[in-house]
């Protein structure tokens, strides 16, 4: 057996059971998880050395060496696992340390006390006495005698089976990489020392005023140096595999089609962008696309951008969310987003959908940690599409690739989070382009006039439902929204406009919705010309609004169709009102849809 192959299968028999040992000693899956990896990266590099004594050992005491080196920025806690057994967690964290490394090994490790007891570091009689006061301690909090304790420490395997250790392969890759970086690190810090003492001798007085004359990848930056030398270790291995990209449809045959590591293709991967890259001068790019080769036309991009400082990996990430906040695609809407909370870095969830013929759903992951951003999309034909949690763990996997290279925070905790949308570029308060839905069969995009303040409110009706709203409030501005390139297929007064008014306090806003609510009735019944149906009321806990179809006779032979709604969030209230006709509408659970969103972008409002 080969040197590798010897490793291998060591990594593949021991490697779960000591993430469990370390997840029972930590009360902390992600310190567990990073522990376990460094030490068996630490043993790869020793192999020679370990791999005729007690490697297992040897692994167990590098990750538990690897969590007290941490502890001054990453102390112990007990964090809240719900999906795990907290009361076991809290009372092993409450033992002290050798006690408690001593029962779970004694346990989960499945080594006798001697073998426990000099892992540890303790002589025999201390580690009969501290198992004898754990056990005793650990019966005492929890109720329960040693067989059942011992079970339920058993079961916290099924926390660990969720996390997912890397292929020895990839480890083993990591390990080289690490110890090169040690190498150019003692370079680079007797280099420092010299240039330090070289500014010293010379230039005392302003020793970085010649600061701009160095070349900008010699200088000093506010990013750490060895930060700077793992983001550039990221490489094609640092990508999804097929097998994590299958757990979006487990049902389909997935395969890797092509990897692309050329920055001078600009051509986009996706609808919305309009660059293949967000970052105008990446350190290194790849973009690779998965297939299922089936008649479903489902496929998956995943792009990394290296940047050359987080400042650009921050730029990029927004850039990235604009282009598809600001979409302007034909028949392409925004339906949800989403955002995860997790401890460091940012995710953004977006699902869009294009009405174009075939339909098709895209679900798109932007995130960002350290010096890298990630984009993961998914496109299938029709609206079925993966979960949304489902998916947010997809794109954990490809941050998990490649996070403690890019000088982020890698973690497992997710909590998927419906949001309101990434804010527009220009008018965040108002609708954007991308929340309006198809028109019947028109293939032309949206044009949104910008905000302004008119003398006649484009989205009041004949029933002046906001007749007193500017009595009672500001009115901060109207947009129309036509589709300019569809003259011939739209009657000439079809039209979106909406209004936003600002109110003193919500208590305000909230009086005039209800005062809206009372003029269209009173309109109904006044004006015989009038038929109003379809009132529509919704509420949640941020926003309450009111939807109604409005029909006027204007003459024997002629009517104007109006829906309109008034949705309040805050102190603010927004006024949608489509002009239509009999023969070119927006159903209405579309159109109360679109006054959701209308109170969604009011979260933008200031």
């Amino acid at each position: 057996m080969t040197r590798v192959d010897e490793f291998n299968s060591f990594y593949a028999a021991t490697a779960e059971q000591t993430l469990r040992v370390m997840y029972a000693s930590t009360g902390d899956r992600q310190v567990a998880l990073e522990s376990t990896v460094s030490a068996y990266r630490h043993a790869w590099r020793d192999w020679s050395k370990v791999r005729g004594s007690d490697p297992l050992g040897y692994v167990r005491g590098e990750a538990w060496r690897s969590v007290g080196l941490s502890r001054g920025t990453h102390p112990l806690r007990k964090r809240h696992e719900d999906d795990s057994d907290t009361a076991l967690l809290d009372a092993l964290l409450d033992l002290p340390v050798d006690e408690r490394r001593l029962v779970v090994l004694m346990t989960l490790g499945d080594i006798d006390l001697d073998d426990a007891a000099r892992e540890v570091g303790v002589t025999a009689e201390e580690g009969i006495e501290g198992a004898t006061n754990a056990l005793a301690a650990l019966e005492q909090s929890l109720g329960q005698g040693i067989e059942q304790l011992e079970s339920r420490l058993q079961a916290l395997g099924s926390v660990t089976s969720g996390l997912e250790l890397p292929e020895a392969r990839l480890l083993r890759t990591r390990a080289r990489r690490s110890e090169r970086r040690n190498a150019v690190a003692l370079v680079a810090v007797a280099v420092l020392a010299v240039v330090l003492g070289g500014f010293t001798a010379t230039d005392a007085a302003d020793p970085m005023a010649r600061n701009v004359d160095v070349p900008q990848r010699e200088k000093l930056s506010a990013e750490s140096p060895m930060q700077t030398l793992d983001a550039r270790e990221v490489d094609e291995d640092d990508l999804l595999t097929s097998e994590q990209v299958s757990r979006l449809n487990p049902t389909a045959t997935w395969s890797v089609s092509g990897t692309d590591t050329n920055p001078d293709n600009r051509e986009p991967y996706s609808t919305c962008p309009i660059d293949r890259f967000a970052n105008p001068d990446p350190e290194r790019v790849f973009v690779r696309t998965y297939t299922t080769g089936g008649q479903s036309g489902e496929r998956v991009a995943e792009a990394i951008e290296v940047s050359r400082s987080r400042k650009a990996a921050t730029a990029a990430y927004r850039t990235l969310v604009s282009w598809y906040a600001d979409c302007t695609h034909p028949r392409v809407q925004l339906l949800d987003s989403y955002t995860v909370d997790r401890p460091f870095g940012d995710f953004t969830i977006l699902r869009l959908r294009s009405y174009r013929d075939p339909e098709k759903t895209f679900t798109v992951g932007l995130s960002s940690s350290g010096t890298v951003t990630s984009v993961v999309v998914h496109e299938v034909m029709g609206a079925k599409a993966p979960a949304i949690e489902t998916f947010a763990q997809t794109l954990n996997d490809a941050v998990l690739r490649v996070c403690i290279d890019s000088g982020g925070t890698c973690t497992t905790d997710l909590q998927v989070q419906r949001t309101v949308p990434p804010a527009t570029s220009t008018a965040p308060a108002f609708l954007g382009i991308v929340d309006l839905p198809p028109v019947g069969a028109v293939d032309k995009v949206w044009a949104g006039t910008p905000p302004t303040v008119a003398k006649d409110d484009p989205a009041a009706t004949p029933c002046e439902v906001r007749k007193s709203s500017r009595k009672s409030g500001k009115v901060v501005g109207s947009r129309v929204f036509l589709i300019p390139e569809a003259k011939e297929q739209l009657p000439a007064q079809f039209a979106v406009s909406q209004t936003l008014v600002r109110l003193s306090d919500e208590k305000a806003a909230r009086r005039l919705v209800d005062d809206s609510e009372d003029l269209m009735n009173a309109c109904a019944r006044d004006n015989l010309a009038a038929t109003i149906s379809q009132a529509g009321k919704a509420r949640t806990d941020d926003q309450r609004q009111r939807t109604w179809r409005m029909v006027f006779e204007v003459s024997k032979k002629q009517k104007v169709q109006y829906r309109t709604g008034l949705v309040q969030r805050g102190r603010y209230v927004s006024q949608v009102t489509l002009t239509s006709s009999r023969d070119v509408d927006i159903p209405r659970p579309v159109f109360e849809a679109l006054i959701e969103r209308a109170g969604q972008r009011l979260a933008h409002a200031r």
